[in-house]
């Protein structure tokens, strides 16, 4: 549910710009290597128990995104639990 804009360089969350839904998740693959610019982020906090966005096994949630983090993997997740 997450959409690719911009030939595949930027992503946003499903609904954006307005809220996310529950139970909802994506995985981006073939991240390129290079430190992410976060234009706009707000993720529910509580902790990052329920909606977060996980970038090399760490997860970013409230409104302290990846900024600058760089997928060594690849791999940008995305789940909303409700």
């Amino acid at each position: 549910p997450c959409s690719l804009t911009d030939g595949g360089s930027c992503a946003t969350s499903p609904n954006y710009p307005n809220n996310y839904g529950d139970n909802e998740e994506c995985t981006i693959s073939g991240v390129p290597p290079v430190g992410l610019e976060v234009i706009g982020f707000d993720v529910e906090a509580y902790g990052c128990s329920w909606d977060y966005l996980t970038v090399n096994g760490i997860k970013y949630c409230g409104t302290s995104g990846p900024s600058g983090a760089v997928a060594e993997d690849g791999v940008i997740e995305w789940r909303s639990n409700g």
